[in-house]
């Protein structure tokens, strides 16, 4: 009789998707926010793309303490209580930033161009702060149900 093991959730490829997908945005938001801060000077997408970079920095962080089996090593369920609270406010700034920007380029009828003075970018990368945000609202929420599940005594 063979015993199969069940997939573990912290190597299968999910995760590393989840990793990738961070790791990415981690690259993508410090890169535009190069690019478009000091390149172009369009300080709103240069900004939001800073921010995004920082949120994504977090859930990057959060899936490799996870999948190594160091989360407790890391984080209590107070501190991520705080990220999650953390990313609701972001969350919530963002979508109304993203509002702004999106009602003001059609309001406005705002081209793309000139780059510099362009609503649709800074709309943009405030919906990929948004998206950010979600992911570090929700995953610190699962981190912490299993924190709490897996290393509290009582």
């Amino acid at each position: 009789m063979v015993l199969t093991d069940p997939i573990d959730p912290r190597n299968d490829c999910l995760m590393k998707f989840k990793i990738f997908a961070a790791g990415l945005g981690m690259i993508l938001g410090v890169t535009v926010f190069f690019v478009f801060t000091f390149q172009m000077q369009n300080y709103h997408a240069g900004l939001w793309a800073l921010l995004s970079f920082c949120l994504s920095t977090i859930v990057l962080h959060q899936h490799l303490l996870y999948r190594n089996y160091r989360l407790e090593e890391w984080h209590t369920v107070a501190s991520l209580t705080s990220l999650r609270n953390l990313g609701i406010l972001t969350l919530l700034s963002s979508t109304g930033a993203t509002i702004y920007y999106f009602y003001f380029v059609i309001a406005e009828h705002q081209p793309l161009y000139p780059l510099r003075d362009s609503y649709m970018l800074g709309g943009v990368w405030s919906f990929m702060s948004w998206k950010w945000s979600m992911m570090t609202v929700f995953f610190s929420q699962k981190y912490k149900k299993i924190l709490d599940r897996e290393y509290t005594l009582f």
